[in-house]
């Protein structure tokens, strides 16, 4: 009899830690929550297509006959004059994300849409940098894509054409038990090289070391100017020659 009880209490209390087990689980993950990390300032909407030497003269001479004083002001001609051409499906590159400038800023907002921080690029981590205790990828320095507007061989004449924008570009989802700080994320800059110029874009965001996937959920921007421009040989210095590491 005596056995018996001490079965039925020892069964009990193997029962009873179950059931906490449970609960603490369930309130565990009853504290994950999630946040979305907006990237904010002055966006690029932007592409590039490579273009023959006849379509380059076909531009030009089209530009002249309709009188228009820029080729920005026959963006919506471009699709039709050139063949397999979009302004979003071209047979270089697109795309969209944050300019690396001073109005860049980073906002974390919380599930109820509030505003958690705001904060400039500075007081996020580099990555990198191993006193913050996260690992990153070892590609975490790469490109994303290869993304110029610099002519070279094999791509001697390339049209670039791109909206700069104002608003939110990119957003990124976490969840997470804790609240994100600053610190614990970090972003890489590409720049975007011509002849005449170079921008530099955001590229990849990471959470303590891992990296995020825009999920456009909180996209919100207006336009502030269109750029439309071609790049030939016959922009480059003579001395100016084109790094192929930099291609890679």
């Amino acid at each position: 009899m005596i056995g018996f009880l001490w079965v039925l209490i020892l069964s009990s209390q193997h029962t009873l830690c179950g059931m906490l087990k449970m609960k603490q689980n369930l309130n565990k993950q009853s504290k994950m929550a999630k946040y979305s990390l907006l990237v904010n300032g002055t966006g690029f909407d932007g592409s590039a297509h490579v273009l023959t030497s006849e379509e380059v003269r076909k531009i030009h001479d089209f530009k002249e006959e309709a009188g228009y004083d820029g080729l920005d002001e026959m963006y919506s001609d471009l699709p039709e004059l050139l063949e397999n051409y979009d302004h979003y499906d071209t047979n270089y590159w697109v795309t969209s994300t944050a300019m690396a400038t001073e109005r860049l800023h980073f906002v974390l907002i919380d599930e109820k849409e509030e505003v958690v921080w705001d904060v400039k690029p500075e007081e996020l981590s580099y990555v990198g940098d191993e006193t913050i205790g996260f690992r990153f990828p070892e590609d975490a320095d790469d490109r994303t894509k290869e993304i110029d507007a610099y002519p070279h061989e094999g791509k001697e004449n390339i049209l670039l054409v791109y909206e700069e924008t104002k608003g939110t570009m990119i957003d990124f989802v976490v969840e997470t038990e804790e609240v994100p700080k600053p610190i614990d994320f970090s972003f890489t800059i590409q720049s975007l090289e011509t002849p005449e110029y170079e921008l530099e874009l955001v590229d990849k965001v990471f959470f303590k070391g891992s990296q995020l996937e825009s999920v456009h959920e909180h996209e919100s921007y207006t336009g502030k100017g269109l750029t439309v421009e071609i790049f030939t040989m016959d922009d480059l210095d003579n001395d100016d020659e084109w790094d192929e590491d930099e291609e890679e």
